[in-house]
């Protein structure tokens, strides 16, 4: 509801996530009803708002309930990602809530703001550090100590594909870039509105970070985006994802410009356009829909990212509260992480889920294929953070909508990516 975001215009971070027609936001207060205690309330902000999305309170609401924790919600707003972190820092002062939903990439940056509850004896207690993947874990912690919660794991490079529309095309599988553009000419060719267009600032920053995969390969994405290394090669790669970038834009279905990420993943559904890139909030909206994996659509990597796991998680930070209803924050910490909370919440957002010890029964085709990505991933040390930030959105949009060139648009995502004076030892964890 990335989110990316779900993030996302926080999906929905949408749905994240974040996350996000944009995301919308959702300011959850729990409050007691008349036959419980006032000490029960616990208030949780988020941003699921989709159709999709809808589950997971339902999820929450059913564990709460168990814990004498319960919510009523309030009305939602609609909301892009940044508004959403902006509202909510406006809003902590006057209105802090005891809980609150962010996306990973910006956990850090509220633990640097803002004093967290630390969560380290929850953590030690569910043993935290032996079932979450390591680059999850590494958003999750700031400065050895564990601020926040994951909820689930949202990995960005997905192709969704309307199976009905891809048979008649008679062509194999994408794998590559070239089988890719050419599965996309053959479409348009016939008539059929070929790639949703992405039309927040977030889509198309997921769409490019996929491309720059797709060019320069997983090692150059982690060299330059993660550990902060740059090469004489980088802003000629770069340049040539942006026009790779141009030329998937060629192919955006018209009748999806306007529309928001789940409008478009509507339109998927009833065969108005062939295929969406996009995070995993889309197989629980397209369940939502009705839709079934494998046998209505499908889900592919994107091509020439496969044995990668682009992620983008929700996770939930806390906020330090009088000792009275410490007690209801943690016991909303472990509801989080619990098991089969994971499971079922994971089912329902069509996530995976932030532990890699969840047995996959009961999970639908693409979600299944996503968990086993994660956890081959995570063995392989290719578990890769989202690298969407607001400067690299508006330098994307800015591309796109021929305002500059690409070795110019290459010039400025270097120029935003942070170097650091020296490589320092990381501190021990």
């Amino acid at each position: 509801m990335i989110a990316y975001l779900r993030q996302k215009t926080l999906r929905g971070l949408s749905s994240r996530a974040a996350i996000t027609t944009a995301l919308c936001l959702l300011s959850i207060a729990v409050t007691p009803r008349t036959a419980l205690a006032e000490d029960a309330e616990i208030h949780f902000w988020h941003w699921w708002n989709s159709a999709g999305e809808v589950k997971n309170i339902a999820t929450l609401n059913k564990y709460l309930k168990q814990k004498n924790l319960t919510w009523t919600e309030q009305a939602a707003q609609s909301s892009s990602s940044h508004l959403y972190l902006a509202q909510l820092k406006d809003r902590l002062d006057a209105q802090r809530p005891d809980a609150a939903m962010l996306d990973s990439s910006e956990t850090h940056n509220y633990a640097k703001a803002l004093p967290l509850l630390a969560l380290d004896d929850i953590a030690q207690e569910q043993e935290w550090a032996e079932v979450i993947p390591l680059a999850i874990q590494e958003r999750a912690k700031h400065q050895g100590h564990w601020v926040s919660a994951p909820l689930n794991s949202h990995s960005t490079n997905w192709l969704w594909i309307n199976k009905t529309l891809f048979t008649l095309l008679d062509m194999p599988e994408p794998e590559t870039w070239d089988d890719l553009i050419d599965l996309l000419a053959h479409a348009s060719a016939l008539g059929i509105p070929a790639l949703a267009t992405p039309r927040e600032d977030w889509e198309q920053a997921l769409l490019f970070e996929l491309v720059v995969i797709s060019t320069g390969g997983l090692e150059f994405y982690r060299r330059l985006f993660v550990e902060q290394q740059r090469s004489a090669a980088d802003q000629q790669i770069l340049a040539q994802s942006f026009l790779r970038l141009q030329q998937l834009a060629g192919y955006f279905a018209p009748n999806t410009h306007s529309l928001s990420w789940d409008q478009a993943t509507e339109q998927l559904w009833q065969g108005q356009v062939l295929m969406q890139v996009h995070g995993s909030w889309v197989n629980s909206e397209l369940s939502a829909l009705g839709a079934e994996a494998q046998l209505d659509y499908l889900c592919l990597r994107f091509p020439g990212t496969q044995g990668a796991y682009v992620f983008n998680s929700d996770h939930v930070v806390f906020f330090p509260a009088p000792p009275e209803r410490k007690a209801n924050q943690q016991q909303l910490a472990r509801i989080f992480l619990d098991k089969e909370f994971q499971r079922e919440l994971s089912i329902a957002s069509g996530a995976a889920p932030a532990r890699v010890d969840i047995n996959t029964d009961g999970f639908n085709h693409c979600s299944q294929k996503s968990i086993n990505d994660l956890r081959m991933a995570n063995m392989r040390r290719a578990v890769m953070p989202s690298i969407i930030n607001k400067n690299l959105e508006v330098i994307v949009g800015d591309f796109l909508n021929q305002r500059i060139s690409a070795d110019s648009a290459a010039e400025k995502v270097l120029n935003g990516v942070p170097q650091p004076a020296a490589l320092d030892a990381a501190p021990s964890q």
